[in-house]
């Protein structure tokens, strides 16, 4: 071969490395564009008119929750409140979770990426279905969290593709956690007076002269009577800051066949009012709200018309008598 040959061999191959090479960069960069699209693409525009939500996770009742014209209900629990924070975090997730990659698209494999439809509890998918406002039903499929990193093995219902997204989407399965189990949420800077009626005629009242004065007083406190801290009283006010229930019922289901153990009235600085009471039914305690006044929604959250359980510790903080604050005898 001549040198004018070698020169143009060396050409031809030059010119071919640098097309490869410009193939492959091309098809990575597609590649990098289609796996790091948001995973919901075609449904960004409309995820704000979602209108009912439906979970199923493998082997426990399906959950649905529904838009009212007041908010979310949970239809099941005879329209009772949703929470806000976790449907809130469930779109936030959805639409923000981008496809990072793209995995198999062999339904043989589903299983054991947690995504079949059938077979073993913990080889099926956990399944949500989007009903939207004027959109068509959107249904999805969750399967195993990445062992690399924070993201989760997803695919669409009626595809076998699947991708890995960079969020782990966090989807309550039970009824209870789709609940706002909120009770009240009273500061306790706020409360001036507590006063605790027993029904065998014990009374405890706590009072506070302003909300200066941080410790609780004790009114039926005699002079030979010591606390067993200055602050033994506080934790009976405290049940009111964040209060939140285990189960909750219609009035109308339970039907409380006793009077109840316990009443009580909350007075705040500002006049607030509220009063309620503690109902003992089998082994359980129920909790129910009368008249309120001057608190706000937020802070007062519970029907008047429904019980709300509440859990023994906390039954345990809010049921104290005089005798439960003294300092215990050697």
């Amino acid at each position: 071969m001549g040198r004018k040959g070698l020169i143009a061999l060396i050409i031809i191959v030059l010119l071919c490395v640098l097309g490869y090479l410009a193939v492959q960069r091309g098809q990575q960069q597609s590649t990098a564009q289609v796996e790091s699209a948001p995973w919901l693409a075609a449904e960004q525009g409309y995820l704000n008119t979602l209108q009912a939500l439906e979970i199923e996770a493998p082997g426990q009742p399906s959950v649905r929750i529904e838009r009212r014209e007041d908010g979310w209900v949970v239809p099941a629990k005879a329209d009772y409140p949703a929470a806000p924070q976790a449907l809130a975090e469930l779109l936030r997730a959805l639409r923000e979770a981008r496809t990072q990659e793209a995995k198999t698209a062999n339904p043989q494999w589903h299983a054991r990426l947690g995504l079949a439809e059938e077979g073993a509890a913990d080889e099926q998918a956990l399944r949500l279905k989007l009903h939207f406002d004027g959109h068509p039903d959107l249904g999805l499929r969750l399967g195993n969290p990445s062992q690399q990193g924070s993201g989760q093995l997803v695919r669409r219902a009626g595809e076998n593709q699947v991708w890995l997204i960079d969020q782990q989407l966090q989807v309550p399965t039970r009824e209870l956690d789709w609940l706002d189990r909120r009770v009240t949420d009273i500061p306790f800077t706020r409360i001036a007076r507590l006063e605790l009626r027993y029904a065998d005629g014990e009374k405890l009242t706590l009072t506070r002269a302003d909300a200066q004065q941080y410790n609780f007083a004790v009114a039926e406190l005699r002079k030979e009577q010591k606390l067993s801290f200055e602050g033994a009283a506080n934790g009976v006010a405290l049940v009111f800051s964040n209060l939140q229930f285990a189960d909750a019922a219609p009035l109308s289901q339970i039907g409380f066949k006793q009077a109840p153990v316990l009443q009580f009235s909350l007075s705040g600085f500002a006049e607030e009012k509220l009063e309620g009471a503690l109902y003992k039914q089998g082994e359980q305690y129920w909790l129910v709200l009368g008249e309120r006044e001057g608190f706000n929604a937020a802070e007062v959250s519970a029907r008047s018309d429904w019980a709300y359980r509440l859990e023994p510790d906390q039954v345990q903080r809010l049921a104290k008598k005089l005798r439960d604050l003294l300092v215990k005898s050697p």
